[in-house]
């Protein structure tokens, strides 16, 4: 599927999800060295410094190898003990810690946050029927935002104390939707997790995994601080085609994506997983470790969708196939870490950069299948029934912060023609759009992922099609009218602004009838600007571009509504009556426009404080 809202803000912290590429396709390789050369090739193409890589199947790792560099001012190169930041990959080893609780009998998944975390300022309005569970930590299915501007970083290193950064940063606990019904990725949700563990064995949540998962799954090389890792054998991270270094800046904390590792040490993860627990007797019992890798807690999953997030581990297709496991980015640096059930074998790739992944896990993935032999079962398409056509919208945002943009462009028309299923947006190239198969039972298959079903048409208890839940998205049953008027009123909006600045400077008595819409053009126009010009790390400080942003936002609104009653208080003065319709459209125009940012809460907007 291919969402286009505008990500860029948040694009650093998204796991790599990445979509299928329409490069012409390579050799595959089928030997230790021709997968070594691939990837190399690969390194130099995409301008990645250096990377580590490993392959494993039941019995232990396979191969492993590492090349490049770990620091390309330095050219220090790569080595087997080279710790690389695995990101969000932590979440799996919390995961893994909370899971063992839960075999104890401390509490269990269905037990509400609210019984182990009284101080945790989670807001839900569903609070009194539909508490925010332990599970829906694990499976991302709160309805919790993700991490905010001002929550990004520290400016020291923090270790343990994940209560106190929750209370600190409350604003994504606000539960947007009833739990346990859409997943949205929030690395919030496993910070609590992380309170969790520290309040049961009053530690910092490093020494309960080091001591609980790492230790006895013989994780040896790995660090979960920054400075920890600076002290030894590490890879800088990098960014953009001159590789130039990215400062590694302090998080806020660890239980959602911490840990440094090197690929051989996290292959042993890996092949815990893959195993159901058996390489590491007593770590978890198989029916526990079984159950992480169910997907669960969805509408979609409740109606029979086997895609999706698990308890700390989540699918991902790869070459045409399905894979678990976890993947990671954060800045300067990208790690994925997967396994395939039925071949038996896994892959660890880690990368000193952001510039690509999936690239270069297609060799990886290819060559496992050429050792197994395994290949895909021929899909069975099925016609699928009309009743599905209509107009959908995209509800489950994973940051807040676009819900606008989300709201007007992911409104999409769906058609359904013999096995076929065409998701298309109102406006070509924007929106959500996707092209589907049906194998049967109202599952769905993207063919940008080849026939790896990672979809399902959602029916209610009558069997009608209420929505579409599709690689962790869900759209939702709407009306044309309530796709296409939002979307509507917001580009007649701005056909009308644009179009107040013209017209004969003397027309009107009162120039600050145009005047006033005219500058509130302009000031929408420096605030996009200055939000162009952000960055990740200067988003949770007040800086020219934030303040300009925050500017534009109580601007717009107020020189809106100044012109329109100025343009209604002058109307009868006012002898050219063309000026004086737009510059009234024009000056109704902001105001509508300034409805839908308050709709959103987007007006008077500090991201500073957000």
């Amino acid at each position: 599927m291919k969402c286009l809202a505008p990500l860029w803000v948040f694009a650093l912290l998204v796991p790599t999800l990445g979509l299928a590429t329409t490069a012409p396709a390579k050799p595959e390789p089928t030997t230790a060295a021709e997968l070594r050369q691939s990837l190399t090739e690969l390194l130099t193409e995409h301008h990645i410094p250096g990377a580590s890589y490993a392959v494993f199947d039941r019995q232990g790792t396979v191969l492993s190898g590492v090349i490049g560099l770990a620091d390309n001012d330095t050219r220090v190169p790569v080595t087997d003990g080279t710790l690389f930041r695995i990101g969000s990959i932590t979440k799996t080893v919390t995961a893994i810690a909370i899971m063992q609780l839960i075999e104890q009998g401390h509490f269990g998944l269905q037990t509400p946050v609210s019984d182990l975390l009284p101080e945790a300022p989670i807001r839900n309005p569903f609070d009194a029927t539909d508490p925010v569970r332990v599970i829906h930590l694990l499976t991302h299915t709160a309805g919790f935002d993700d991490t905010h501007a001002k929550a990004f970083f520290s400016p020291v290193e923090r270790r343990g104390r994940h209560l106190e950064s929750s209370l600190q940063h409350p604003e994504p606990l606000a539960v947007r939707w009833r739990p346990g019904m859409h997943e949205s990725y929030s690395n919030p949700g496993y910070v609590l997790l992380g309170a969790i563990l520290e309040a049961h064995y009053q530690k910092p949540w490093d020494e309960v995994v080091s001591e609980r998962v790492l230790g006895p799954l013989g994780i040896t090389r790995v660090a979960a601080l920054s400075s920890q890792a600076a002290q030894g054998d590490h890879a800088e991270g990098h960014s953009g085609v001159d590789m130039h270094r990215t400062p590694v800046f302090f998080e806020q904390t660890q239980a959602d994506g911490a840990l440094w590792c090197t690929a051989t040490d996290l292959a042993r993860l890996g092949r815990f997983v893959l195993t159901d627990g058996a390489s590491a007797p007593g770590v978890l019992r198989p029916e526990s470790v079984r159950a992480m890798k169910q997907p669960q807690s969805t509408v979609g999953t409740r109606g029979g969708l086997a895609y999706g997030a698990g308890l700390g581990l989540h699918h991902r297709i790869v070459s045409g196939a399905l894979w678990q496991g976890h993947s990671g980015g954060v800045l300067g640096a990208r790690a994925s870490m997967h396994f395939h059930v039925e071949q038996g074998m896994g892959y660890v790739l880690l990368l000193n950069s952001e510039n690509a992944m999936r690239q270069l896990e297609e060799p990886l993935a290819a060559f496992i299948s050429h050792q197994t032999q395994w290949k895909p079962p021929a899909p069975a398409h099925h016609p699928i029934a009309g009743d599905v056509d209509g107009w959908y919208r995209l509800v489950n945002p994973r940051i807040s912060l676009l819900s606008l943009p989300t709201y007007l462009l992911d409104a999409s028309h769906v058609k359904a023609q013999a096995d076929t299923l065409t998701i298309e947006p109102f406006l070509p190239g924007f929106g959500y759009q996707a092209m589907l198969k049906h194998h049967g039972d109202g599952r769905l298959a993207d063919v940008d992922y080849g026939d790896v079903v990672n979809g399902i048409v959602v029916r209610d208890g009558g069997g009608a099609a209420v929505g579409l839940e599709m690689g962790g998205d869900y759209l939702q049953r709407t009306s044309m009218a309530a796709a296409l008027l939002p979307l509507a009123s917001v580009l007649l909006s701005f056909v009308l602004l644009l179009s107040t600045p013209f017209g004969r400077r003397k027309s009107l008595r009162n120039r600050w009838v145009r005047r006033l819409p005219s500058l509130a053009l302009l000031s929408l126009v420096l605030g996009i600007v200055c939000a162009a010009n952000l960055e990740l790390t200067l988003l949770g400080h007040m800086n020219w571009q934030t303040v300009g942003v925050w500017a534009a936002s109580v601007l717009f609104p107020a020189l809106g509504v100044a012109g329109l009653v100025l343009s209604v208080r002058t109307w009868r003065e006012e002898p050219a009556a063309v000026a004086r319709w737009r510059c009234l459209l024009g000056s109704a125009a902001v105001v509508c426009l300034s409805t839908w940012l308050a709709t959103f809460q987007l007006l008077s907007f500090a991201l500073w404080r957000w």
